[in-house]
């Protein structure tokens, strides 16, 4: 049914309509392969003065662990391009000892103060520990713009057709996504209901998304 807006009663002082935003302790942030979350999100924590982290700088802060990115790596590729049987992977060994690993690492990360953390944990972790937290995602669909960008990449550097660049940039994804199962029981990656957020960056950019999220973590900053 159609309706009119300029006819509607007013909302003022009801609490449904006049929510104010809190700003977050965390950000989680997922990318899509070649949609630049990377990027975006250093920029956005330059400018509110967040520390960023992903697995590199995770690993860092947990070195009694002794997992390293070569570690990581070679669990995630046998995901490449398949879903995993979750069950299973749960009950294994190095999945415990990684996962354990990332977790650890993310409490010692946002106990030290505001920060973005890039793909290893889910909202429902950090909430978990009793922070407040937004999650976000970056993704594009322009595939001659992304093959440009995973060609950056030393991994794809040397591929030369499109279909071997399509391929790479599925294969990512797909490892993401595994990823991604394997440490929630009710959202989906990519799946807009995971998100409080959905950055469309062919639609606005690599440096207009990173305004964006600086303003999601730090609200009224004005650079």
């Amino acid at each position: 049914m159609a309706e009119d807006v300029r006819s509607a009663k007013s909302t003022a002082g009801m609490a449904e309509f006049e929510l104010v935003y809190e700003a977050p302790d965390c950000v989680v942030l997922d990318s899509a392969y070649c949609s630049m979350g990377r990027m975006i999100a250093l920029r956005a924590c330059e400018s509110a003065g967040w520390a960023y982290h992903d697995a590199t700088t995770l690993l860092e802060l947990v070195p009694e662990f002794g997992v390293t990115s070569e570690d990581v790596d070679a669990f995630e590729r046998q995901f490449t391009g398949s879903e995993p049987n979750v069950d299973a992977v749960r009950a294994t060994v190095e999945f415990q000892r990684i996962s354990e690993a990332f977790h650890i690492a993310a409490e010692r990360a946002i106990a030290a103060g505001p920060c973005l953390i890039h793909d290893r944990v889910t909202k429902s972790f950090v909430e978990g520990l009793g922070y407040r937290c937004v999650s976000a995602m970056t993704y594009a669909h322009d595939l001659p713009a992304m093959r440009v960008r995973a060609k950056v990449s030393p991994l794809y550097e040397d591929l030369t057709s499109d279909a071997d660049l399509d391929a790479a940039i599925r294969r990512e994804d797909s490892i993401r996504r595994a990823w991604h199962m394997l440490h929630s029981e009710t959202t989906v990656w990519g799946e807009p209901a995971t998100y409080d957020l959905m950055i469309n960056t062919d639609l606005i950019g690599r440096d207009f998304a990173a305004k964006l999220l600086a303003q999601l973590m730090c609200p009224g900053l004005t650079h």
